[in-house]
C-alpha cells in the first residue's frame, strides 16, 4: 500500500492510486472556545466534488485510501455507502481475498444457489449434506461404472443369463439417464426417472428394486455413505396396477401379536395401531414416544417425507407399549426386519398345526398363514379412516397425501371392523383365535355344536373349547 504523500505545512496530503488523487486538507474547528484539529477529504466522483470531514487523521487517511482505490477501479457506487456499509464491504473483500473472488461475483453465486434450495434450507446445510454424501475418503464413481461392477459381480456369483440380461437392461438405461457420479443422484432424480418410464406400475417397482440394489452395492464398495440410502426411502413406491390394498383382519392381528416374541411386540403394535413405516420404525427412539401426552413424534430426519408429524397413541396401543417403554434407546432392537417376519410366520404356522394336532385333527390341513406386504400400515390407515372418517387427518397422521388415502383406503373396511381393530389389547391376544377368520369361526362353531349332539372323546371337546376361548 502506498503511503500518503508528505506535504509541506500548507499543502494538502495526497493519496494516489493510479491516475486518481484524493486530498486531505488540515484545518481547525473551534468549539466552546476550544480548538480541535480537522481533516477534510476532497475528491471528485465524475463531475461531482465530494467533501468529507474527520476529526482523526488516521480515519481520514483510511477513507482516502479506500476512495482512491475504488475510483481507480471504477467502483464509484461503493463510495456512496454509509460508514457501516463500507466497513461491511471491506470485511467482505478480506474474507474473499483467499479465493480471489470479487464481491459482486460472490453475491451473484450465493443468490443463484439460494434460489435453487427449498424454503428454509441454508447454503451451509446444503454444503454439509453434500460433504456427508461425498466425503473425501470415498472413491468417485459414475453411475455407469458402478452398474458395470454390479453386473460383473452378479455374473461371477453364477447368476443366470436371463437375470443378468434383465439387470443389465434396466441398469444401463438408468445409467444413461444419470450421467454423473453416483453420489450426486438424489431421490427426486430417481422419482422423476421412474415417472418418465412408459411402463406398468409393477414394472416401475421392479426398476426401483434394481436401483436400490445398485445403491446398496455402492455403499458396500465404499462409493457411497449409508446416508445415501435415505434418498431411496424418500421415494414413494409406484403402485402395482389393479392390486387391491391388503390388510390384516382383527383376528389376524390378534394371532400375530399373540405369537410374537416380546422384542417384536412394540414394532408390530406401533405399525398396526399407529401406521409408521418400516424405515421410520427402524429409526424410532423411545424418547420420541410420549405415553403421557399420548403421541409418537416422527421427526423430519426420521420421516420418509422429511416432514415432522405427530401420530396419536390410541387407548389399545397405550396398553401394548406400557410394559416396554423406556426413557430413550431404539424401539427396534434388530436390524433385519425381514428375517424377524419370516420367523414370526413360521411360529404362527407351527402353532396352527400344533393346535390342530391337539384337537385330534390332521395338522397338515391347517391353513397356511402368509405375511402381507405393508399390510400393518395399510391396516392402520384403512381402519383409522373408517373410525374417524376424516381423510385429511388420517393423511396427516400417516404422512401421506389426502388424495392417496382417499383413492386407496376409502370403504376398504367397515366402522364396526375399525372398532374391533382399535379395541385389541394384550389381554385379548393372550389366547388369540388361532387359525380362524370370521367365516372359518362360524363353520367351526357349527361343527362344535354337532359334536355336542354326538359327543366326541372328552379331550377333543376340551381342547376345541379352548380354541374358541379367545
Amino acid at each position: 500500500m502506498k503511503n500518503p504523500v508528505n506535504p509541506s505545512e500548507n499543502e494538502p496530503i495526497k493519496v494516489k492510486r493510479g491516475n486518481v488523487t484524493v486530498k486531505i486538507y488540515k484545518g481547525e474547528n473551534t468549539v466552546a472556545g476550544k480548538v480541535y484539529p480537522s481533516f477534510t477529504l476532497v475528491y471528485y466522483s465524475g463531475a461531482q466534488r465530494i467533501k468529507r470531514k474527520f476529526a482523526d487523521m488516521e480515519e481520514a487517511t483510511r477513507e482516502a485510501e479506500l476512495a482512491a482505490t475504488k475510483l481507480a477501479n471504477g467502483e464509484n457506487e461503493v463510495l456512496k455507502l454509509t460508514s457501516k456499509d463500507r466497513a461491511i464491504y471491506v470485511q467482505a473483500v478480506e474474507e474473499l481475498r483467499p479465493f480471489n473472488l470479487p464481491v459482486h461475483l460472490a453475491a451473484i453465486e450465493y443468490a443463484n444457489a439460494a434460489k435453487l434450495l427449498p424454503a428454509g434450507v441454508t447454503i451451509r446445510e446444503a454444503v454439509n449434506f453434500f460433504l456427508r454424501r461425498n466425503p473425501a475418503s470415498l472413491t468417485a464413481k459414475t453411475v455407469m461404472e458402478v452398474a458395470k461392477e454390479l453386473i460383473d459381480a452378479k455374473a461371477k456369483a453364477g447368476r443366470g443369463d436371463v437375470h443378468l440380461k434383465d439387470l443389465a437392461s434396466r441398469l444401463y438405461n438408468f445409467a444413461k439417464a444419470m450421467q454423473m457420479n453416483i453420489g450426486q443422484v438424489t431421490g427426486k432424480m430417481i422419482d422423476t426417472y421412474l415417472s418418465s418410464l412408459d411402463v406398468a406400475g409393477r414394472t416401475k417397482r421392479n426398476h426401483l428394486r434394481i436401483i436400490t440394489s445398485l445403491f446398496k452395492f455402492a455403499v458396500r464398495r465404499k462409493y457411497l455413505t449409508k446416508d445415501a440410502l435415505d434418498e431411496l426411502e424418500a421415494i414413494e413406491k409406484p403402485e402395482a396396477d389393479s392390486t387391491a390394498i391388503e390388510i390384516f383382519s382383527p383376528n389376524e392381528i390378534k394371532e400375530i401379536l399373540g405369537a410374537a416374541r416380546p422384542e417384536m411386540v412394540p414394532w408390530l403394535a406401533i405399525a398396526a395401531f399407529a401406521g409408521l413405516r418400516n424405515a421410520e420404525l427402524q429409526r424410532l427412539d423411545w424418547a420420541d414416544v410420549d405415553l403421557e401426552q399420548r403421541h409418537i413424534e416422527v421427526t423430519a430426519a426420521k420421516a420418509k417425507t422429511a416432514a415432522r408429524r405427530l401420530v396419536p397413541i390410541t387407548d389399545n396401543l397405550l396398553e401394548w407399549l406400557s410394559p416396554f417403554v423406556q426413557k430413550e434407546g431404539r424401539v427396534t432392537g434388530f436390524e433385519n426386519v425381514s428375517k424377524q417376519i419370516v420367523w414370526l410366520v413360521e411360529d404362527i404356522n407351527e402353532t396352527r398345526q400344533a393346535q390342530l394336532e391337539e384337537a385330534g385333527q390332521d395338522p397338515k390341513t391347517a391353513p397356511a398363514f402368509n405375511w402381507k406386504r405393508n399390510a400393518l400400515r395399510h391396516s392402520f390407515v384403512s381402519y383409522r379412516l373408517a373410525a374417524i372418517k376424516d381423510t385429511a387427518q388420517v393423511a396427516l397422521e400417516a404422512g401421506n397425501s389426502p388424495g392417496m388415502v382417499f383413492r386407496h383406503y376409502r370403504q376398504v373396511v367397515t366402522e364396526n371392523e375399525a372398532v374391533k381393530w382399535f379395541s385389541i389389547t394384550p389381554k385379548e391376544a393372550v389366547k388369540p383365535l388361532i387359525l380362524l377368520g370370521d367365516s372359518e369361526k362360524a363353520t367351526f362353531e357349527l361343527q362344535l355344536a354337532k359334536k355336542r349332539l354326538h359327543p366326541a372323546p372328552a379331550r377333543a371337546i376340551t381342547v376345541s373349547s379352548k380354541l374358541l376361548a379367545g
